[in-house]
């Protein structure tokens, strides 16, 4: 009977022990299942968190693509612009070349003389009044300068002779009137004196016309 009582004291010894070790598993397993559902708290933050990586992404992903449509545009438009830039030294020598014909079309076909100056005599008097003019002819080809040439003497005394007829009253009209007058015959006698087919004068213009 004593043997069976410290069995039994034995028996309920360990039921406590094991009721100890069962509650303590059981709080263990509370914390676990606090942990739990810690972790799972984490894993949805850590989820979130990725899904606005991927929005980030996706946005920045849009950006870069718009930044480099718009760096692709302005680099066209400035290559197109550089394109279309000429070059100075280009310009140079476009602007010589018009430099060069515009100096052609100046000196082309021009023979100048010599000035002119004589007294205007009135009834063969002296009449203490003067003209001076320098005469340039343009001609219709180059040659006739050649031609001008040959004929050169005859041609002042033509035109000394022209400037001789001319009285004072023949001066007291405009000048533009007395300049186109002394033109006209000036004209006339240098074509006269041209042979038929060289060429001929077409216009006189003064570079100098002074009565004093």
């Amino acid at each position: 009977m004593a043997e069976d009582q410290e069995a039994g004291e034995k028996e309920q010894e360990l039921s406590s022990d094991e009721a100890e070790e069962l509650e303590r598993l059981l709080e263990n397993a509370g914390e676990e299942g606090a942990e739990g559902g810690g972790l799972q708290g984490l894993k949805a933050k850590f989820n979130k968190i990725l899904s606005n990586k991927k929005l980030l992404m996706i946005y920045g992903g849009g950006l870069l693509i718009l930044i480099l449509s718009i760096g692709a545009g302005v680099y066209f438009l400035l290559g197109k612009e550089e394109a279309e830039v000429v070059p100075i030294e280009e310009q140079a020598v476009e602007e010589e070349i018009v430099e060069e014909e515009e100096t052609k079309i100046e000196k082309v076909n021009i023979y100048n003389l010599d000035l002119f100056f004589l007294p205007i005599l009135d009834g063969g008097k002296e009449t203490g009044q003067f003209i001076s003019i320098k005469p340039n002819l343009l001609l219709s080809n180059r040659v006739l300068n050649r031609e001008i040439d040959k004929v050169l003497p005859l041609l002042r005394k033509s035109i000394y002779n022209i400037l001789r007829r001319k009285r004072p009253a023949d001066f007291t009209l405009k000048r533009s009137h007395t300049e186109e007058r002394i033109k006209k015959e000036i004209l006339t006698a240098s074509n006269a004196l041209l042979l038929s087919g060289t060429g001929t004068i077409t216009d006189v213009y003064f570079t100098q016309f002074m009565v004093k």
